[in-house]
């Protein structure tokens, strides 16, 4: 892997139950059961809308401060639209509400900025994504394009 490296680990907790850890952090990931019981934490798809929202932010915030423009306050709503064959989120609608002095002619350069996120290039530019899987010892590699 080159570049700055990124690691998280994740963690069986029973059931649809996951931890997921970083950096000593931890998050509890779940989904619904069955039985239609909503699980003790975030959804998987919870989770990217989540990331994509809150490196919006960030970037968007850093913007800010660079330019001096003041924030007074800042939400973002970030929505998925589930599709299927493949069952996937198919479309990301952000909504982004900021309150605070803002020049006019700065309004088209947020909304390019907002959209310069790691998250966001690297939902528009898809990684390549190597799967090994350990099962009784043995390692296997497998690309996502074989």
């Amino acid at each position: 892997m080159s570049g700055e490296s990124l690691k998280v680990q994740l963690e069986w907790q029973g059931g649809k139950r996951i931890q997921v850890s970083a950096r000593g952090n931890r998050i509890a990931v779940d989904q619904i059961y069955e039985d239609g019981r909503e699980g003790m934490g975030f959804r998987p798809t919870e989770l990217l809308l989540g990331a994509l929202g809150a490196c919006t932010m960030g970037t968007l915030l850093g913007f800010c401060e660079n330019m001096k423009i003041p924030v007074e306050s800042f939400s973002i709503e970030v929505e998925g639209k589930r599709e299927k064959a493949p069952e996937r989120v198919g479309e990301v609608r952000l909504s982004l509400v900021l309150s605070g002095d803002v020049p006019e002619e700065r309004i088209e350069t947020l909304r390019r900025v907002a959209k310069g996120c790691r998250v966001h290039y690297t939902m528009t530019h898809p990684p390549n994504i190597v799967l090994d899987l350990a099962l009784n010892e043995r390692v296997a590699s497998k690309n996502k394009n074989d």
